[in-house]
């Protein structure tokens, strides 16, 4: 334009407009500028870079440039009214508007933050050219006033929009610090510098802050001098800060949990962003309680308020990684409530939870501060002791013996006993199973000595034990490979003169230990559970031989409690019954008083289907347990049988004669047959019979016998007085006139 010297007025325009586009492109520079250093300085400090055009400041090059800009806008826009005042060409009038229009346009972007500026600079460059198109009148005038009026509307259509996203963005800023605020925990932002972003007011309130205090504040600054709350522990901080680092490193969630010196918890949450990190701050004092109390049910038990299995574990552990490393001894001690289970089945469990309580309460009077005193389950109790050999003797003894003195409960007087088990370490086992497992061996050679006794492990318990797991692993073996026989012992009927019933006992013969007993073998199978199996092979067996007696000859057959307790009885009859074709009419169930002692409502319910089968119920080792009076009134047997040792000492002691005459008279009154078992003399078989004995079983008639031994004496009972030299000439009258079997009612043996 300048060139050209179209008009002087041009030529001021010119100069207006060139000075002002210097000076805005200088101050665009200073900006710049200043903005390259602040990303340098906080590139040095490891901060993300500042926005852009959102810092508000004073300085005077911040001021002048929006002037600038609207300066610059009017002196383009009087340019342009200078080229339609003045004779210029037309080429010119058309670049001049042109470049109006778009400096206009172009401008309003970074004017946009300030709508006052963003007018102003659009009516300074459109006014004037609106002016100059009307001082031109054409055909082309009206056109260009309307492109101009339109672009006019849409700059201010979008300024208002603008403004009014920029109104939404603050309103949901505004939201969003009242409900940070309106947060019961605390809560900030940090950049991956560590220096605070934005917080709400709770955490101001923490770190005592004011909005100009926590201004990009570091966060160690802030954990060490401004944090207002007093901790446990001032090291914790270091693991905040470098809990901070490593959320920002692996982008990962973590928290940590802060004990403060007024015994409340506080949990800092660190949560990754996009531009660092944010911290929460919770108060977490009754949550951790609770977990804290949770963790201590879980640790103790329920009923006694002692330890329970899984804390004693831990602190057994505990305890032989201390004696490894300083050779410390302590004692493991197992500890066996003797007949407690006779006062929780016949008093009720409410009352046995009470004797559980009691004892719990004396163990832990006698224990030692040191010692861990814990309930492993049932009436099993266990205590880690520290000390010699000697101080675990003789607390050992001081448990039987405190254990062992009477409870009142609830009016009633209860006695029982206790049977301790002891392991030492290391003598006995260098880590937490094996002195476990020592512990229960000991234990089980306490029992075996007769109960309410310690006994310390020795090395041959666990020869026995191992003895006791190869009869198990065998007699697995031994029961499908039908190693197992089953033997009878006949019962003769002293009103009958004859065998009136065989009882079914099971041998074993191991093939490399020939013929085991069963007292070496049913303990193992009643431990083991193999009790169930071999039961039901047992009374299969035995049904497939009785099927060949005489009719009249029944077929006794011992039930175990865990037949009872393991799986459905009556059902496992029915099927033995139905499989072999045996009638129910000639089988008898014998049961002992452990049968009863396990849920005795449930066990009374299936002996009473039993019953309604046609089988007949006989109770045996009747008068050695603790309540077979109460039994017997419950669910009336057929028949008792009076145990062996009674009938042994009945010629020396006359209580136990006395014991037998007096049980005849009340069987007598309710109907019961009486059945005396282990009868091997003439003299104990006159005196069972002068005083009412209804059948008797013995060696006195005959041994346990193979079936086919078995089967001639039931098909001739006379076998078995000519066998026993009985028939002579002082003879019982009742064994001379012994009747014999009508061979009609015999089956052919195979």
């Amino acid at each position: 334009m300048l060139a050209g010297g179209f008009a002087p007025w041009t030529n001021y325009a010119a100069c207006a407009l060139i000075g002002t586009a210097a000076l805005k492109i200088g101050l665009g520079q200073s900006l710049n500028w200043r903005q390259n250093q602040k990303n340098q300085h906080a590139k040095a400090q490891g901060n993300k870079p500042p926005e852009k055009k959102t810092r508000k400041d004073s300085d005077l090059a911040v001021i002048a440039f929006p002037i600038a800009s609207v300066a610059m806008a009017a002196a383009m826009g009087l340019l342009t009214l200078a080229t339609f005042t003045f004779d210029t060409p037309p080429g010119v009038r058309s670049a001049a508007v042109i470049f109006t229009v778009a400096h206009v346009i172009l401008g309003q972007g970074r004017a946009a933050p300030n709508p006052a500026v963003a007018i102003l600079q659009a009516a300074c460059g459109l006014i004037p050219l609106a002016f100059a198109l009307t001082l031109h009148w054409d055909w082309f005038a009206p056109v260009a006033l309307a492109s101009v009026a339109s672009v006019a509307l849409a700059l201010v259509l979008r300024n208002r929009t603008y403004q009014q996203k920029i109104a939404v963005a603050r309103d949901a800023e505004t939201r969003m610090a009242s409900a940070l605020d309106s947060m019961s925990q605390s809560f900030a932002t940090f950049n991956a510098g560590l220096r605070l972003m934005a917080g709400n007011s709770q955490f101001f309130r923490m770190f005592r802050l004011t909005p100009i205090t926590a201004k990009e504040a570091p966060l160690e600054e802030l954990l060490t001098k401004k944090l207002a709350l007093r901790l446990k522990d001032p090291d914790i901080i270091e693991r905040l800060i470098d809990a901070a680092r490593t959320v920002i490193h692996n982008r990962l969630r973590n928290s940590i949990m802060v004990d403060l010196a007024d015994e409340r918890f506080m949990e800092f949450i660190f949560q990754p962003t996009q531009q660092g990190f944010s911290v929460l701050v919770e108060d977490v004092t009754s949550r951790r309680a609770s977990e804290l109390r949770i963790e201590r049910m879980a640790r103790q038990d329920d009923l006694t308020g002692l330890w329970n299995r899984s804390f004693y574990r831990e602190k057994l552990e505990s305890a032989v990684a201390r004696s490894q490393s300083d050779s410390t001894p302590f004692a493991v001690m197992v500890i066996d409530l003797d007949r407690f289970k006779q006062v929780n089945d016949s008093l009720g469990h409410p009352v046995g939870d009470k004797l559980l309580k009691r004892v719990a309460e004396r163990l832990r009077e006698m224990a030692a501060p040191d010692d861990v005193v814990a309930r492993l389950g049932g009436d099993e109790f266990a205590i880690l002791k520290l000390g010699e050999r000697d101080s675990a003797s003789e607390f050992a003894a001081k448990v039987v013996e405190m254990l062992s003195e009477p409870y009142h409960i609830e009016g009633a007087k209860l006695i029982i006993g206790a049977s301790v088990g002891v392991a030492m370490m290391p003598d006995d086992g260098v880590n937490a199973n094996e002195l476990m497992k020592t512990a229960d061996m000991a234990l089980y050679a306490a029992k075996d000595a007769g109960r309410g006794a310690l006994r310390f492990y020795e090395a041959g318990m666990a020869d026995k034990a191992r003895k006791k797991q190869q009869i198990e692993q065998d007699l697995r073996v031994g029961i499908s490979r039908n190693e197992l026989e089953v033997y009878y012992q006949p019962i003769v009927s002293f009103s009958k003169r004859r065998i009136c019933c065989c009882e079914a006992l099971v041998r074993w013969r191991h093939p490399v230990l020939g013929m085991i007993s069963p007292g070496d073998f049913m303990p193992v199978a009643e431990e083991s559970g193999l009790v169930a199996p071999l039961g039901e092979w047992v009374l299969r067996q035995a049904c497939m031989d009785a099927k060949s007696w005489p009719k009249d000859v029944r077929l006794a057959v011992n039930f175990s409690a865990l037949q009872f307790t393991r799986g459905n009885v009556v059902e496992m009859v029915r099927r033995a019954l139905n499989d072999t074709k045996f009638p129910a009419s000639r089988l008898e169930m014998e049961i002992t008083e452990s049968v009863l002692m396990n849920d005795a409502d449930s066990v009374l319910a299936s002996i009473d289907e039993l019953r309604e089968m046609g089988m007949r119920v006989a109770l045996d080792d009747f008068g050695t347990g603790y309540s077979s009076l109460a039994y017997l009134s419950r669910f009336r047997p057929n028949k008792v049988k009076i145990d062996q040792s009674f009938v042994r000492d009945m010629s020396k002691n006359g209580a136990s004669l006395a014991i037998i005459k007096a049980v005849k008279a009340m069987v007598t009154e309710l109907g019961i047959d009486m059945l005396v078992e282990g009868v091997e003399t003439l003299e104990q078989l006159e005196i069972l019979r002068e005083h009412g004995a209804d059948e008797a079983q013995g060696y006195l008639f005959s041994k346990p016998r193979p079936a086919n031994e078995i089967a001639r004496f039931v098909a001739d009972p006379a076998q078995l007085i000519r066998g026993r030299n009985l028939l002579t000439e002082t003879s019982a009258p009742w064994a001379k006139g012994f009747e014999r079997v009508n061979p009609s009612t015999v089956r052919a043996l195979n």
